[in-house]
């Protein structure tokens, strides 16, 4: 098994680091139902319609299905503008073809400013690949008739796709968001207690703080995913939510400056540092243990939830340091750890405000 975990890591890059194949497989498996059930409907659709090449809308579903509403949208934003340019590029190249009976040189024409325009902006790709679609592959008949059938069955794959990625097994951006909270506060405690050991190394902690970005950019992810699920302005229907991204990424930002601090004074021989992440990992436990109850329904939360104020009272211990350094980064923890506990224990999006 062991072997088997470091071949994935090094060849497919998973599980990721500090997470477990449980997660991975997951999400994966929701993601080939979907695509499925996008690809079985796209061929359903076409057959209903009675189109001659329904192979289309079936590549296409496989292209623009993504994991998440986001990537689906910006996927499928791609897709429409390059079947629109690679369209008008086919039907111009058709025109010439007509005009000069020949197959390759109207090709080649209107292939090189598609492939320029895809240098400068990646997101035309897709008009290289229609205009391929549309000209290059064989058929009977009017070339025009080709033309429209295929760019109709890719239009098809396009709003299947859509509407699978919002109908179908679509994963609640709100609870991935908190849940993705809770792991970066605990990676954030893992952080500091790896600071207050002198056999970390200075390194090490960096690449913990990489692990943590990169929660923070799945943080951010789902709050994007979960402003696209409805019309409503997000900062109305669920301000704590919305709150979350800029205040986990000063949270990180001050636990590495603490860790850096403490590591510091370690190396310079100050040993009363170990007494200080007992608060610390209280708070930061206590935080992401708040952010898993708010995942759950409210008839299932614990019935005792954890108070502001047992957090609070910790923190004028945080301003007894003997060392400048330590203080500065202190008094900054203490105004970001209210806000904190503002806005993820008492639900107060306002206490963000200052940041």
């Amino acid at each position: 098994m062991n072997v088997f975990n470091r071949l994935s890591r090094t060849w497919l890059s998973v599980p990721p680091s500090g997470s477990s194949w449980h997660e991975v497989m997951r999400p994966a498996t929701r993601q080939m139902i979907r695509v499925l059930i996008s690809v079985a409907a796209a061929w359903l659709v076409g057959m209903a319609l009675h189109l001659q090449e329904t192979i289309w809308a079936l590549v296409t579903a496989l292209i623009v299905t993504q994991s998440s509403i986001v990537q689906t949208i910006s996927t499928a934003r791609d897709q429409i503008s390059g079947t629109v340019i690679g369209g008008i590029a086919g039907t111009l190249a058709l025109l010439i073809q007509l005009w000069t009976h020949t197959v390759w040189m109207p090709f080649w024409i209107m292939l090189t400013p598609l492939v320029f325009l895809s240098a400068i902006q990646p997101r035309l790709r897709f008009a290289c690949i229609t205009l391929v679609i549309v000209f290059l592959f064989p058929s009977n008949g009017s070339p025009f008739l080709p033309l429209l059938t295929r760019l109709t069955a890719i239009t098809i794959g396009v709003l299947v796709s859509m509407g699978v990625s919002f109908l179908v097994l679509h994963t609640s951006a709100r609870r991935q968001a908190f849940h993705t909270s809770a792991r970066l506060l605990r990676r954030l405690d893992a952080m500091v207690e790896a600071a207050l050991d002198s056999s970390s190394s200075w390194s090490q902690i960096e690449k913990r703080n990489q692990d943590c970005v990169a929660l923070l950019l799945d943080l951010e992810g789902a709050v994007e995913e979960a402003r696209r699920e409805r019309l409503q302005d997000l900062k109305k229907r669920d301000p704590v939510l919305a709150a979350l991204p800029q205040l986990m990424r000063r949270l990180l930002n001050d636990t590495m400056l603490v860790a850096r601090a403490i590591a510091t004074g370690r190396d310079a021989g100050n040993t009363g540092l170990r007494s200080l992440h007992h608060d610390l990992s209280h708070m930061l436990r206590t935080l992401a243990y708040s952010c898993e109850q708010q995942i759950l329904r409210p008839q299932k939360r614990h019935p005792h939830q954890p108070d502001g104020q047992d957090i609070l009272d910790l923190l004028p211990r945080f301003e007894e340091q003997s060392r400048p350094e330590m203080r500065f980064v202190m008094s900054l923890y203490r105004e970001d750890i209210e806000r904190a506990v503002g806005v993820i224990i008492s639900g107060d999006a306002t206490a963000i405000q200052g940041l």
